[in-house]
C-alpha cells in the first residue's frame, strides 16, 4: 500500500513473527509476562511451527499427571487459537533447514534439531524470530527479537 502526495511515498510492509516456544509456554503461565502479553497483543501477523507445537505436546506428556488435564487444556485452545497460523513442515522448509545444516556444519557450530527446523521455516518464510533465547538462534543468522528485553 503506498501513501502520500506527489513525488513522495511511503510503504506499509506486514512482517510476520514466528513465536519461539519459550514465548509460548510463558502464555501457559497464570502471570504472563505484562510485557509479553502486551507486545503480542500489538502483532498483527503472528504464526508459530508446528515443532515448537510438538515440543508443548512433549512436555505435557512428561508433565506430572495431576498437571496435564490443565496442560492440555490449554494446549487444545492454543492449536485452536493458531489453527489458521501454523507453519507446518513442509518440503521447501525441510530442504532449507538441509541446507542451513550444512552449513552450520562448514562453520563448526551446531543447533539443536528443534531450534534448526525453527530457524529454517523463518529464512525460509522470511518472518522474524520472536524468542527470549536469542543466542539460540544466532548460528542461523535469523532476525530474531525479543519481546521481554
Amino acid at each position: 500500500m503506498a501513501t502520500g502526495g506527489a513525488g513522495s511515498s511511503s510503504i506499509a510492509i506486514q512482517v510476520s513473527v514466528l513465536l519461539d516456544t519459550d514465548l509460548l509456554s510463558l502464555l501457559e503461565r497464570k502471570r504472563t509476562p505484562t510485557k509479553l502479553a502486551a507486545w503480542i497483543a500489538e502483532q498483527n501477523d503472528v504464526v508459530v511451527s508446528v515443532v515448537s507445537l510438538a515440543e508443548l505436546e512433549f512436555g505435557l506428556q512428561q508433565a506430572p499427571v495431576a498437571h496435564r488435564p490443565r496442560l492440555a487444556s490449554w494446549l487444545a485452545e492454543t492449536r485452536r487459537r493458531f489453527a489458521p497460523a501454523t507453519e507446518e513442515l513442509i518440503e521447501p522448509i525441510l530442504v532449507r533447514w538441509k541446507e542451513l545444516l550444512a552449513d552450520l556444519k562448514k562453520r563448526k557450530r551446531t543447533m539443536t534439531c528443534e531450534d534448526s527446523l525453527i530457524a529454517a521455516t523463518v529464512l525460509f518464510r522470511g518472518h522474524i524470530l520472536a524468542t527470549h533465547n536469542k543466542r539460540h538462534f544466532e548460528p542461523a543468522g535469523v532476525d530474531v527479537i525479543d519481546p521481554l528485553a
